[in-house]
Formats: structure tokens, C-alpha cells, sequence
């Protein structure tokens, strides 16, 4: 008997190198990806969504600007406008912790955001700050990147009490970083090597330890950026120059991609009130930001919250 020509693609499929990029193999998700904000600023980047007030925050890293916006209203607003924040962790007392070019912050937005210094005249080896994501104990792993220099990098710890200190170096570009569930290890994405990698955790000293490669990048993937994980362990992970996301699953599997219509991702993250919703922001060939949004068929991990000390270092 013959086999019908379904049977023949599906014989194919099974045939094809498991180390072949999906970036090839488009396998169309749930839905498409749809425009949430038009105007986003120069440079967006690390989405976060509090299910406080189902808000929707991001920092503009080129044009000096935090921005929020209202989920139920579609209200966008400008709460900061200063030096550059290039990351932020919401805190458990409802501040925000900034992460600015020479200092560290908090935000009282509660208060008419009015800006508090944590740390002064903050030392660090970067140009700025990058990505940023709190432990399970409420200290804070922050990135920085390094223009032209593929060393000078790394990532940084902020300990409970003001303290901070270098944990991980050899980056050029520290980009995205998630936890697994129970928090005791850590995905980080190199943006010098193109590599994501998967590192040992522990919680109660607050050490990064056992690095091991996790995800090469071939050269038609793009550059690895914004990161976030499902309740499934599958990684989400947004790619500069090609404007993709490839899902990875726990078993390190390419599981299919997604295409937006911004050539650099550059953050990704869960949220809505199911938190089934994955807000992606990109920018585009003009140089201008853009968010996206696309549902997921799971939800996704919930992030922590900081718990920094207001005392001065």
C-alpha cells in the first residue's frame, strides 16, 4: 500500500538532524504575534509585569526613561526620566530598585516616584547595567555589558544588605537571565559567546557555580537576549538580528520558533492575569521600540521580588 503524502512529510520530519536549527523548521504557535505598544521609546528592554496592579513596566536604556503601563486601560506612562536606568527589581515593600549608570536607586512610585540612592558612586566593570533578577532570599543578580570589550563584563550580586560584588566574569554582554522553579539554578545568556547556559545556584550564599553550556547559538539564530521560562521548564529566548524566539526545552530540544516583526528582541517576559500572555519588546531597522505580545499555551513562571535593605553601603 502506498503511503499518503502526510505520512511521507511525517517520515521526513523524523529523518531530519536533530542539531539543525529550527530556525528553518517554522512551527507556527497558537497565535501570531500582536502590537501592544507602538511607541516604546529607543532602546527597551527588561519587561516586567506586576500582578499588584496588572501593570506592564520596561526601561528605555537610550533615551534615559521607565515607563508603565495600565493593563486594564491602556495607559502608558513615563514614572522616571533621569540617568540611565539598565535594569530594575521591583521590591517586596512596593519600591523599585534601579539600577542606574553610577549609583543604585530606589523608586517610591506610591510617592509621586520620588528617588531614593542606595548605593552611591556604584563601581562596577561595564558601561552599564543590564538585566537584572532577585533570589529566592531577596538578593538581586544584576548584568552589565561592556562596549567593545569581550571580557568586561559580568554579573554582579546585590546582597540584602547594600553589598555589592562581581560573581561572574568573562562577558562582553551579559544579557537574559531565569530561574528554574525552585531557584537553585540559574540561565544566563552571553551575548559575547552566543551561548545560554545553565549554572548551579546556591540560595543561602548566594553562588553561582558549575557553569555549563546549555544552548550553543548557530550563526542563523541570532544573538541570544531576553530570557524567560514556563511552568513546563521550556526557556523563551529572544534573539537580536534575526527577531525570532526559540523555545528550548528542559532536555535542551529546539522546539519550534516564533517571527516578529522587529528585527532585534531584546526582552521577554510572562504575565497578564493568567500570566499565559508573553510580552516581547524589539526594535525595529528605524531604531524605534516596539512591544509585542503572544500567548502562550502554558503559563509562565512567576519572578521574584527583591528584598534590599534601605541603609547606604
Amino acid at each position: 500500500m502506498t503511503p499518503g503524502p502526510d505520512r511521507l512529510i511525517f517520515s521526513l520530519i523524523l529523518m531530519i538532524d536533530e542539531t539543525v536549527s529550527t530556525v528553518d523548521q517554522m512551527i507556527h504557535p497558537p497565535s501570531a504575534p500582536e502590537l501592544l505598544v507602538e511607541e516604546a521609546g529607543q532602546a527597551a528592554q527588561n519587561l516586567w509585569w506586576d500582578d499588584r496592579d496588572e501593570s506592564l513596566w520596561w526601561t528605555d536604556v537610550a533615551g534615559g526613561a521607565v515607563y508603565r503601563l495600565n493593563w486594564k486601560t491602556r495607559i502608558q506612562s513615563a514614572v522616571y526620566e533621569g540617568p540611565t536606568v539598565g535594569a530594575f527589581v521591583p521590591q517586596e515593600d512596593h519600591s523599585w530598585l534601579l539600577f542606574r549608570d553610577k549609583d543604585i536607586a530606589l523608586l517610591d512610585f506610591e510617592s509621586h516616584s520620588q528617588i531614593m540612592p542606595l548605593i552611591e558612586n556604584v563601581r562596577f566593570d561595564g558601561d552599564r547595567f543590564s538585566e537584572a533578577v532577585a533570589d529566592v532570599e531577596g538578593r538581586v543578580l544584576a548584568g552589565t555589558v561592556r562596549n567593545e570589550r569581550p571580557n568586561g563584563a559580568g554579573i554582579y550580586l546585590l546582597e540584602k544588605n547594600g553589598t555589592l560584588g562581581k560573581e561572574l566574569g568573562g562577558t562582553g554582554q551579559s544579557n537574559g537571565m531565569a530561574w528554574n522553579a525552585k531557584g537553585d539554578a540559574l540561565y544566563w545568556c552571553c551575548g559575547t559567546t552566543k551561548t545560554i547556559w545553565r549554572c548551579r545556584y546556591d540560595a543561602k550564599r548566594g553562588a553561582i557555580s558549575n557553569r555549563q553550556v546549555f544552548h550553543e547559538c548557530l550563526p542563523e539564530e541570532g544573538t541570544p537576549t531576553g530570557l524567560a521560562l514556563d511552568s513546563e521548564g521550556t526557556l523563551w529566548s529572544g534573539r537580536r538580528d534575526t527577531g525570532v524566539i526559540l523555545k528550548i526545552g528542559e532536555n535542551r530540544q529546539l522546539l519550534g520558533q516564533v517571527t516578529f516583526p522587529a528585527k532585534h528582541l531584546t526582552s521577554v517576559a510572562f504575565g497578564g492575569p493568567d500570566h499565559r500572555t508573553v510580552f516581547v519588546t524589539g526594535i525595529t531597522d528605524e531604531g524605534r521600540s516596539k512591544i509585542f505580545t503572544l500567548q502562550s499555551p502554558v503559563p509562565g513562571m512567576t519572578l521574584r521580588r527583591s528584598r534590599i535593605e534601605r541603609v547606604k553601603a
